[in-house]
């Protein structure tokens, strides 16, 4: 009997495996196909977890003492899974200007039904990221209308990337906790082909 296995996905079972698993896996396909799979900020396809952003960074694993709701916590490990994502060399700083843009990814719900009767071009457009520009991403998430002036960030900066394509790897590959993070009465049903 012949089994294949994609790569990326036996390399996040090895992320998620407990040493003596890790130990069994190296001895069965080797260690060289699991050094790409160790964390780090240089390559962020390696931050596969919330664990794995923890190593990268080097910071330790939140423990939650006083019984936070969920949707926090989860805000809290998407922040730190987005600086891992920022990785090594990219320093985010505000843009007064507006000149530059930013990534965030983008979510909607839509009902099973309506989601059957896409084309597989509208279900592809689901999976995209939204742009940014400069000035509407701030550090937080503020709107401030109805005065003498009118200003809105309504995207927290903390959360967005630096490209497209960084931006809907951390939607698509984070989607329980952006799930739990989002969340209002829905559940996370299976990803899109």
């Amino acid at each position: 009997m012949k089994v294949e296995i994609e790569e990326s996905k036996l390399q996040t079972a090895y992320a998620n495996a407990c040493d003596g698993v890790k130990d069994f896996m190296e001895s069965l396909f080797g260690k060289k196909v699991f050094e790409a799979a160790k964390p780090t900020l240089d390559d962020y396809k390696t931050i596969r977890t919330y664990e794995d952003a923890c190593k990268a960074l080097g910071e330790p694993i939140f423990e939650d003492p006083n019984n936070l709701p969920n949707h926090i916590i989860a805000l809290m490990k998407l922040e730190t899974i987005s600086r891992a994502l920022w990785g090594r060399n990219f320093q985010p700083k505000p843009d007064g200007e507006g000149s530059k843009v930013y990534w965030y990814p983008w979510f909607a719900l839509w009902t099973k039904k309506e989601v059957e009767d896409m084309n597989p071009e509208q279900r592809g457009a689901l999976l995209s990221a939204y742009a940014v520009c400069g000035a509407f991403a701030g550090f937080g998430c503020l709107h401030a209308g109805y005065r003498s002036s009118y200003a809105i960030a309504p995207v927290g900066f903390r959360l967005c990337q630096e490209t497209e394509e960084k931006a809907k790897y951390f939607g698509q590959q984070f989607i329980e906790l952006w799930a739990e993070y989002l969340k209002f009465n829905f559940t996370v049903g299976n990803r899109l082909k």
